[in-house]
């Protein structure tokens, strides 16, 4: 009897533990999938992440990559053209040139004079350029040599249309002088070369006449 009230128990305490097994299980399933969706979904955000990170690098890398690379080499603006100035002051003139207000002019009624000067600038093709005073009552002829050869000659023209018509009390403010650059044509100059500007007087208004007025040569190096 004693013996068979234990094999009761027996059974009974092996059921009970067959049943608490059995749940266990259950519950770790459950939770074993719900960890499972969790890193999943985790391993998913991460290489959401991860790709985002990466996207942003590159975009990063794009942009260092923009910034650090160097601009295309501009060539910097080629130098202005050298400009020499020849005035006329500085050349050696015969005694008849004198100060006409500001540029030299042959002194009234002393006939043609002539200037000359060695040019000291590098050797080259220049535009030469003359800066001449312009009068009323006279077109003064003008001469430009180099060692000797003459380049280029002619007469100043007129600094107003009036001509001897200009009242001779009131020439200052009616027709005044007026500044004007005549083109001598480009030449070829070296180190050395002499220069000479000639000019002349002229009166064709009676007493007062036209001078041969000039500031001096502009040398433009092509």
């Amino acid at each position: 009897m004693r013996a068979i009230k234990l094999l009761a128990v027996v059974m009974v305490l092996g059921f009970f533990f067959v049943s608490c097994s059995g749940g266990s299980d259950d519950g770790g399933t459950t939770g074993g999938s719900g960890e499972t969706q969790s890193a999943a979904a985790t391993q998913d955000n991460s290489a959401n992440d991860n790709a985002q990170t990466n996207d942003t690098e590159e975009q990063q890398t794009d942009t260092n990559t923009q910034v650090t690379t160097p601009a295309t080499t501009v060539p910097a603006n080629p130098a202005t053209e050298s400009q020499l100035w020849l005035d006329a002051y500085t050349f050696n003139c015969t005694s008849n040139w004198t100060n006409r207000d500001g540029p030299l002019g042959l002194a009234p009624y002393s006939g043609s004079g002539s200037c000359t000067k060695t040019f000291s600038g590098p050797p080259g093709d220049y535009e030469l350029v003359l800066s001449a005073v312009l009068e009323f009552d006279g077109k003064s002829p003008y001469r430009v040599s180099i060692n000797g050869q003459t380049i280029t000659q002619g007469e100043y023209p007129l600094s107003s249309a009036l001509g001897c018509a200009c009242p001779l009390d009131q020439w200052r403010s009616v027709c005044p002088d007026r500044s004007s650059n005549i083109n001598l044509g480009t030449h070829t100059l070296n180190t050395g070369d002499v220069i000479e500007f000639w000019g002349d007087d002229v009166y064709p208004c009676g007493e007062h006449g036209a001078y041969a007025k000039w500031y001096g040569i502009k040398a433009i190096k092509k």
